[in-house]
């Protein structure tokens, strides 16, 4: 047992005996005093009398505090056991985020979603974990062949989850630099200050996607579709726009023109 919980066992011994002698000895006999008329018999039923109702009384008090503190340790245990039960998901889901089956990195993306959502203090560390899924499942390197479809259903499941921002703190950046998004569905995107740098979005469907303040320097944005997308702040610096598809609701950083 810790010592400040021994201590304060101690304390509230001392306070619960100092208060039974009062109850006892004490206190009846100063309540009784001394009442004209009361014979010897009469005083000592009186001060009996005195003394019992103390000592039902302390007797609730103790009862009640007895109450208390269960409920308190009750909730000390439900907090302990949440605690516990969220560490246990946590390191699960962090296991089966490195399994060799692509269903099973699916459902700890959707764990871990719905650990930030359950327990807040895991949301910074689930959004670093899974922009870091993200960045290790689709690396852009130059010369790897296109993916058929688009991204694999666990990455698409983290951009997912990451776009519903249940863990992304206000403030903070997705560092989602040199992916590889080539073919991606991505329309109504809305990922808080994401940092595509370097990355390939080449025929990626955009639109309505939400990319102010984005930064975008040296990406593959070719033959992207761009219409209806929020570009403003965006750093473009170096981007490929070529052949991208966009129309009037199509949003550009200030000073930016779309040529060729």
């Amino acid at each position: 047992m810790p010592p400040r919980r021994k201590a304060g066992l101690a304390v509230a011994a001392v306070v619960v005996a100092v208060l039974v002698v009062l109850c006892v000895g004490f206190a009846p006999s100063w309540l009784v005093g001394h009442v004209p008329g009361l014979g010897a018999a009469e005083r000592l039923k009186a001060v009996n009398d005195v003394r019992a109702t103390l000592l039902q009384a302390l007797g609730g008090l103790l009862a009640l505090a007895g109450v208390g503190l269960g409920a308190v340790l009750t909730s000390r245990q439900l907090v302990l056991n949440r605690e516990s039960r969220s560490i246990d998901l946590f390191t699960k889901a962090i296991d089966q985020l490195g399994a060799e089956r692509e269903p099973t990195r699916q459902g700890a993306v959707y764990a871990l979603e719905q650990l930030a959502e359950l327990d807040p203090r895991y949301r910074g560390h689930v959004h670093a974990l899974l922009a870091s899924f993200i960045r290790g499942r689709a690396p852009w390197q130059p010369g790897t062949a296109r993916r058929d479809g688009g991204p694999a259903d666990d990455v698409a499941a983290a951009l997912a989850a990451l776009g519903r921002g249940g863990m992304i703190e206000p403030g903070a950046a997705s560092e989602l630099e040199r992916v590889d998004l080539r073919g991606a569905d991505l329309t109504g995107l809305a990922i808080p200050r994401v940092c595509f740098a370097g990355a390939n979005l080449e025929g990626a469907v955009l639109r309505n996607a939400n990319l102010a303040d984005a930064t975008l320097t040296g990406a593959i944005l070719r033959d992207a579709d761009l219409r209806g997308a929020d570009l403003t702040g965006a750093d473009l610096a170096d981007a490929d726009v070529t052949g991208v598809r966009v129309d009037a609701a199509t949003r550009w950083p200030g000073g930016f023109t779309l040529t060729g």
